[in-house]
């Protein structure tokens, strides 16, 4: 396949997978800005692996198909892996695991929230986190049974969505809590 060069020599990836379109606001010759399509349109193309990688049946290694799933996934991964653990990015993930053993007062889940919107803000920069709230449970002996009292755990709701995709949203529930 032959490399196509824009009006700056540089390499454009092949034309016919997305759209060129001329910046209108650069003053000058301008540099062509080059677009591809999302493969959430493509039905044989995955987009990445799920989490967590056993599902409920059994089965290993399912497969994303849609962007803002695999969107969810990547921010699991990202909140779930401590920094440090990640071999050549030791600033890659969260240190939401050293507040696990902190007084439950409200500028506890200040942190948490602002620990995970930091991360997201870096990392995942086209995710939109539209509402995030961090709170203890309600009720823990009907409501949310995975906690022993309401002293000891989290519970972070994350809403998200694509930068450039103001359709798809979806909510992603966090249980932090010490067993």
């Amino acid at each position: 396949m032959a490399s196509t060069l824009d009006n700056e020599e540089n390499v454009q990836i092949d034309p016919t997978k997305g759209k060129v379109v001329n910046r209108s606001s650069n003053p000058g010759p301008g540099r062509e800005e080059f677009r591809i399509e999302p493969l959430d349109f493509e039905t044989d193309v995955s987009l990445g692996l799920t989490l967590p990688f056993i599902n409920s049946n059994g089965r290993l290694f399912d497969t994303n198909y849609l962007s803002i799933d695999q969107a969810v996934s990547n921010v699991k991964n990202l909140i779930l892996t401590v920094k440090g653990e990640r071999v050549m990015h030791p600033n890659f993930g969260t240190n939401i695991r050293r507040f696990m053993f902190e007084p439950n007062y409200p500028n506890l889940r200040e942190a948490v929230l602002s620990e995970i919107k930091d991360a997201i803000a870096f990392w995942l920069p086209y995710i939109v986190i539209s509402d995030a709230s961090a709170e203890i449970p309600k009720n823990p002996q009907g409501g949310s049974p995975s906690f022993a009292d309401i002293n000891h755990g989290i519970i972070v709701h994350l809403t998200i969505r694509l930068t450039n995709n103001t359709i798809d949203e979806k909510t992603i529930v966090l249980d932090i809590k010490a067993n």
